[in-house]
C-alpha cells in the first residue's frame, strides 16, 4: 500500500473522509490568527468536543492510554501536513501561538556553517534550498530521533533541524504533553464519574464499533460446515484460523471463543441448522460430550447467537477493537492472535502461509510496536498480493470478504444522502457487567452455582464452569 504520510496516502485518506461526510474533521483552518471562516470555526467547536470525550473514555489505562496518543498523533501528522503544505508561511506563527520556542536562525549564522549544513542535512540540500527555507537551532537532546537518524547536522550540543524535519519536533512536544493530560484527566475521572449522564456515555466508549455493519450475510452466499473446512487456512484472518484450528483439534472451545467464533461464522452466511450440525459434529467428537449433552448445554447458545433465545437480539460478530481488548486469561483461546499470542507463536504460524521472511518480519516489527489492526493488514497483502481496501484491519468479517473478493469496491458502495453510507451502527458490547451491577436475579443464579461447587471458586471459575443455558440466563437478567 502507500506509505503512511506520503502524498499518496494522505489523498487517500482525505477522499474516505470526504466520501463518508467528514470533512470537517480535517478541514479546520484557512489560515492562522483571527480571519477565520466561519465553517472552520463550527468545525473546531465539533473537534474539540469529541476529543475530549475521548480523552476521557481512553484515558483509564496505560494501554488505552497509549492507542489513544498514537492515533492523535497520526491525526495531528496528517493536519500538520495538509495545512502547511500550502501554507508553509504559517510554521512561525503556529510556533508563537502554541508557546514553541523554536526560532530560525540569521542568515549570517547560516553562511558561517556553509558546507556542514548542506551535508549534515538527511539526503543533503541544494545551496539554493538552504538559502531560501529556515533553519531552527534546538538542544540535541529534543532531536534524538533525527540525530539517531543522521538527519541533522549537530553542532556544539545544538541540532540545526530544516523546516521541513521541524514536523518532528512539534510531534514529540505534542504526544508528551497528551499524554500528561491524560494522567491528569485519569485522575479527575473517579469525581467526574458522579454525574451518572457522563459515566453512561463514556462506558465501554473503547469497545464500540461504528463501522461497517456486518451482522447480516453480506455476501448472500450459504457457507456450510464442510466449506469451512477448506476455507479456514486462505479466507479466515488470523484469529479465526486460530480458533477454528483449536477446536479441530481439542474439539472444545470456553464460552467466549465459542461466542467469538460463532459470530463470525454466521457474520460470513452459515445459518442457524448449519451452524448447530458444524458445532454439534465438531464437540460430539469428544467422548465427554454426546447429542443429548450438547443439545442441553450448547445448542441454546448457539440459538442466542442468532436471536432465537433470550432477548432475541441480532448480535453482531465481533469487531477487531473488541477482539483486541478482550481479557484473555489461562486457557483461554479468544481474542486477537497478534496481541494476546506469544511472538515466537505468531511468526510460526505467519511463516505457514507466508513465503518471503521479509513480510514476516515487517509484521512482526508492527506486532512489537503494538500496532495490531495494522499487523494483520499487512498480513492479508502479504497472503493475498494485494491490500485491504483499508489498510488495517477493522473487522474479521471485511477481512473474509475481501479475501473471497466479495466486499464491494467502496466507491461502488451504496449511500444515502450528502455522500455518507446509510448503515453506520453501534454494536452492542456489554457481555459483563461488575458484581455491583448485576441484578438480584444474576447474583441468585451465581450463588446457586457457587453452591454445587466449593466457597473458594473465583468468579471466572464460576463463569467458565457455566455451560451456556446457564450463562445466557444469568446475562439476559442483567440490564443493558
Amino acid at each position: 500500500g502507500n506509505t503512511k504520510f506520503s502524498a499518496e496516502w494522505i489523498d487517500k485518506i482525505k477522499a474516505d473522509l470526504d466520501k463518508h461526510n467528514l470533512t470537517e474533521y480535517y478541514d479546520l483552518a484557512n489560515m492562522l490568527g483571527t480571519h477565520q471562516k466561519v465553517k472552520h470555526l463550527d468545525n473546531r467547536k465539533r473537534d474539540h468536543i469529541s476529543h475530549f470525550i475521548l480523552r476521557l473514555a481512553y484515558c483509564r489505562s496505560d494501554e488505552l492510554r497509549r492507542w489513544f496518543v498514537t492515533h492523535e498523533t497520526d491525526l495531528f501528522r496528517f493536519r500538520w501536513k495538509l495545512i502547511f503544505k500550502d501554507n508553509p508561511q504559517l510554521l512561525n506563527q503556529f510556533m508563537v501561538a502554541s508557546k514553541i520556542s523554536y526560532q530560525p536562525i540569521s542568515q549570517a549564522e547560516k553562511d558561517a556553517l556553509g558546507e556542514d549544513l548542506i551535508n549534515g542535512t538527511s539526503r543533503g540540500i541544494s545551496a539554493h534550498k538552504v538559502k531560501e527555507d529556515d533553519f531552527y537551532k534546538v538542544p540535541w537532546l529534543e532531536a534524538m530521533d533525527l540525530v539517531r537518524g543522521r538527519r541533522v547536522l549537530v553542532r556544539a550540543g545544538y541540532a540545526y533541524i530544516p523546516r521541513d524535519e521541524l514536523m518532528s519536533l512539534v510531534v514529540g512536544v505534542f504526544r508528551s504533553q497528551l499524554s500528561h493530560n491524560l494522567v491528569l484527566t485519569c485522575r479527575a475521572l473517579p469525581v467526574l464519574e458522579e454525574d451518572r449522564r457522563l459515566a453512561n456515555m463514556l462506558q465501554n466508549m473503547d469497545k464500540r464499533y461504528t463501522g461497517e455493519d456486518f451482522g447480516g450475510n453480506k455476501s448472500g452466499d450459504r457457507v456450510t460446515p464442510e466449506q469451512v473446512m477448506n476455507m479456514a487456512d486462505v479466507h479466515f484472518p488470523m484469529c479465526m484460523r486460530s480458533l477454528h484450528g483449536t477446536l479441530t483439534g481439542q474439539h472444545h472451545l470456553k464460552y467466549k471463543a465459542r461466542l467469538q467464533y460463532g459470530l463470525f461464522l454466521k457474520g460470513i452466511g452459515m445459518t442457524l441448522e448449519d451452524s448447530i450440525r458444524f458445532w454439534r459434529t465438531e464437540m460430539t467428537k469428544r467422548g465427554e460430550v454426546d447429542v443429548d449433552k450438547f443439545e442441553k448445554e450448547y445448542a441454546y447458545g448457539i440459538r442466542y447467537n442468532y436471536g432465537k433465545e433470550g432477548k432475541k437480539k441480532n448480535w453482531q460478530p465481533w469487531d477487531c477493537m473488541r477482539i483486541i481488548m478482550e481479557n484473555v486469561g489461562a486457557g483461554e483461546c479468544h481474542g486477537c492472535p497478534f496481541r494476546h499470542h506469544e511472538a515466537r507463536v505468531i511468526k510460526k504460524e505467519l511463516e505457514k502461509g507466508i513465503s518471503r521472511s521479509s513480510d514476516v518480519d515487517a509484521i512482526m516489527k508492527k506486532v512489537n510496536e503494538g500496532h495490531f489492526q495494522v499487523a494483520c493488514g499487512m498480513h492479508f497483502s502479504a497472503a493475498h498480493a494485494r491490500d485491504l481496501t483499508t489498510g488495517a484491519t477493522n473487522h474479521p468479517n471485511q477481512w473474509y470478504l475481501e479475501s473471497r473478493n466479495m466486499l464491494g469496491n467502496q466507491e461502488n458502495a451504496p449511500q444515502g444522502p450528502g455522500g455518507h453510507h446509510n448503515k453506520i451502527k453501534t454494536t452492542h458490547v456489554n457481555m459483563y457487567k461488575s458484581k455491583g451491577n448485576a441484578t438480584p436475579n444474576a447474583n441468585a443464579n451465581a450463588n446457586v452455582l457457587k453452591e454445587k461447587k466449593s466457597n473458594v471458586m473465583t468468579d471466572q471459575e464460576i463463569i467458565d464452569d457455566m455451560d451456556d443455558s446457564e450463562l445466557l440466563s444469568a446475562l439476559d437478567s442483567m440490564p443493558v
